[in-house]
């Protein structure tokens, strides 16, 4: 029987070990939760949503256990493994509260003898997929809550990097009541993925890189039920205009790269500057980085950021930096010696200036504390440059100019916007997910419902007599 371990990524010691879902262990789990699913479904949506109560009240009171265990698992720093348990929370808040409402429309008909309406219906067994860098709240919330709630079932295939604190979430929809099969949890890496995707669930919520979403759809299109909601990759960015507040766009723009080391599907690993600021803005976004972000011990409160997750991830990150060292068209900005024990995952932060060119380290997911620094002309230089990537998942503009608020909407291609901000602002009561290869239009945290659910159109006819819309005899 395969076992994968849990790692503390600061200091390399395992947290515990666990028992990998193997193919004929994954159908099983599928069996048992088909069957759930279908005295779960029957149950009035106002009774579902009475569980997810009683589980916000229970995460109330682990909300201490559940932060440290997210610092130790994949080395958060303590402020956001409390921000992700706080984003959980208000996730299945608002599961309980979509039970207290009926999900669907009225529509007027042609003919007065008739009424419309479309309801949800729930798909049946949903496959979730979730990454490490927010495991509890993706996997066990943004997709969990909602997926159940409209009265599907779930099996939770949680990373192999986190499998703890999966393990001390499921124990507690376990204390909250939900029935056996309701909500089940499997580990593995790439194989029991894989079994997962290919076994009788009816549809794939996942996050997580592109190469693999894009083996998801392959093989949903491929079935004539199966459908997946695939949030991956992005090459975010904050744009900042002149006529913004540099202070601001200073403080969201290291915020934005350098959160949870840069590990952040939505960090921002570009920084869109108009040139007439430019040696002001990096004058100030590298001061603020050597003075105020720090990679060290994540339960240490004066550290920004901790390890990153794997001596891969690492090395990975590394080799990007070595690109930009070895270009002699790029100026590096900040790039410090180690500071602590560099036996482990810990990178500092790197910063460089360039112009805006098809190079790797511009146009590909970085995943760590990488930022470039890039100037613009004008807003339609700054819309070509943020557009010229395959990705299209978030961005935060600087400006106090609303009609450029309007033209960076409508031309930029970006799942989601946040004006005078940062690039990692979601809510989870907000549709979440990308455009391009950041995403297949389908969205994750309460956008769930939409890809668990099916529409039915349902029309009534009062009369004893059949009468046709559009004038039809």
């Amino acid at each position: 029987m395969d076992t994968i371990n849990s790692h503390n990524p600061s200091t390399g010691k395992i947290i515990n070990s666990f028992v990998v879902a193997d193919k004929e262990a994954v159908n099983t789990v599928v069996t048992n939760a088909r069957a759930a699913q279908k005295s779960w479904k029957k149950l009035s949506r106002v009774n579902r949503a009475e569980y997810f109560d009683r589980l916000a009240q229970i995460m109330k009171d682990n909300v201490s256990d559940l932060t440290n265990m997210i610092s130790t698992e994949t080395g958060k720093s303590l402020n956001e493994s409390r921000a992700e348990v706080m984003e959980s929370l208000h996730m299945i808040q608002v599961s309980a509260a979509l039970g207290k409402q009926s999900y669907g429309n009225v529509f007027a008909s042609e003919l007065s003898e008739k009424d419309i309406y479309v309801m949800r219906k729930p798909k049946g067994v949903i496959g979730v997929i979730s990454p490490w860098n927010f495991s509890l709240a993706i996997g066990a919330c943004w997709n969990t809550g909602p997926a159940l709630v409209e009265g599907n079932t779930v099996v939770h295939k949680c990373s192999e990097l986190t499998p703890m604190i999966n393990k001390m979430m499921a124990e507690l929809y376990v204390e909250a009541g939900f029935p056996n099969g309701v909500y089940n949890l499997i580990h593995g890496a790439e194989t029991a993925g894989k079994a997962l995707v290919k076994a009788d669930v009816d549809c794939i919520l996942f996050t997580g890189s592109a190469e693999v979403g894009q083996e998801i759809r392959r093989h949903c299109a491929d079935t004539w039920h199966k459908i997946c909601s695939c949030e991956m990759g992005s090459k975010s960015s904050v744009i900042t205009f002149a006529d913004g507040n540099l202070d601001l766009a200073v403080d969201v723009s290291v915020a934005s790269a350098f959160k949870l080391s840069g590990q952040r599907c939505v960090s921002s690993g570009r920084m869109l500057v108009q040139r007439s600021i430019l040696h002001e803005f990096q004058t100030r976004f590298v001061d603020k980085v050597k003075n105020e972000v720090t990679t060290g011990d994540p339960f240490e409160k004066d550290h920004y950021y901790g390890p990153l997750i794997s001596m891969e991830q690492k090395e990975r990150v590394a080799r990007f930096n070595r690109m930009v060292r070895g270009d002699s068209s790029v100026t590096v900005l900040y790039d410090p010696e180690p500071k602590v024990d560099f036996t482990h995952q810990f990178l500092q932060p790197f910063i460089y200036g360039c112009e805006w060119a098809d190079k790797p380290y511009l146009k590909q997911e970085v995943f760590g504390p990488h930022v470039a620094i890039i100037p613009f002309d004008d807003i339609n230089d700054a819309i070509r440059i943020y557009n010229d990537t395959d990705y299209g998942l978030a961005l935060g503009v600087i400006t106090d100019d609303f009609r450029k608020h309007r033209t960076i909407r409508d031309e930029c291609f970006t799942g989601m916007l946040y004006i005078n901000g940062g690039s990692i602002a979601a809510e989870s009561h907000v549709d979440f997910g990308g455009l391009k290869k950041s995403g297949n239009g389908w969205k994750t945290a309460i956008g769930t419902v939409d890809a668990v659910t099916d529409k039915i159109a349902v029309t009534v006819n009062h009369e004893h007599k059949m009468n046709w819309a559009q004038g039809m005899k």
